[in-house]
């Protein structure tokens, strides 16, 4: 682990608060803190500013939806219940954390250190997480579309054809397990379990990427992250294209 001189550039006061932050609680309890919160400001947050702007700016809002064709917009009934499912989709992820921590003795599954990672450290974990999820996802999003499981765990997700933030999370539990958990987790998990140590705080700089990009892409808006939200938006709309976040395996497989 890293020593302070070799610390991620970070603002003083917080390595100081999360020096004593880990200190304080136990590690378990941090890894678990941390991930909420990040989960909180990586897809909540900006969920709900991309759905302000719909409701509180729409011409801007129509002006820059990729479908803004109001017969495709889903109904204002459609977003509660969405909203509301993402709610408890997220309450579920937190019992999941809960229960895999009670099933393993309540050891964290990544490094919990009061010294920071190093920028080096964090950054290979970074390329890593990113590249290994994008692989793993893309491969579970086309069996998705396979007929049979498609109909099962999958559609629920597409009934959206016009997606808004939201929607990120609007997948049965089945596809949010090996669609969404397991690529983003596994592979920083077994470089943990089998290789070196991977810092809770690159982790969690990982995850948030992930939940920004994942946020954006469903966002409908043409000035979330272009291209990333077009080819999505797009992904909904015609279903036989862009499984990808990253889309170099879209590119490999001709389904881009």
């Amino acid at each position: 682990m890293a020593t302070p001189a070799s610390m991620l550039p970070c603002i003083p006061s917080f390595a100081t608060w999360w020096d004593r932050f880990c200190r304080d609680t136990s590690a378990w309890q941090v890894e678990l803190i941390v991930t909420v919160f990040v989960q909180l400001i990586g897809f909540w947050l900006p969920a709900t500013i991309y759905q302000l702007v719909d409701v509180c700016f729409p011409e801007f809002s129509r002006a820059h939806k990729h479908q803004p064709d109001p017969r495709r917009q889903p109904t204002r009934k459609q977003i509660l219940h969405c909203v509301r499912y993402a709610f408890f989709v997220t309450l579920g992820d937190i019992a999941l954390q809960i229960g895999f921590g009670y099933l393993t003795d309540f050891r964290p599954v990544f490094a919990i250190s009061p010294t920071m990672p190093t920028f080096k450290e964090a950054l290979r974990h970074f390329i890593y997480g990113n590249l290994a999820r994008e692989v793993l996802a893309y491969y579970v999003h086309r069996l998705l579309h396979h007929p049979w499981f498609y109909a099962r765990y999958h559609k629920l997700h597409h009934s959206f054809t016009a997606p808004i933030a939201f929607t990120g999370l609007f997948t049965t539990p089945v596809e949010h397990l090996f669609a969404d958990i397991i690529p983003i987790v596994l592979p920083l998990a077994l470089i943990a379990h089998y290789s070196e140590p991977v810092h809770i705080l690159s982790f969690n700089v990982f995850l948030v990427s992930v939940l920004l990009v994942g946020t954006a892409e469903h966002s409908g808006y043409d000035f979330a992250q272009p291209p990333v939200s077009k080819v999505h938006d797009l992904h909904h709309e015609k279903f036989n294209l862009n499984y990808g976040s990253l889309h170099f395996m879209d590119w490999l497989h001709g389904t881009c």
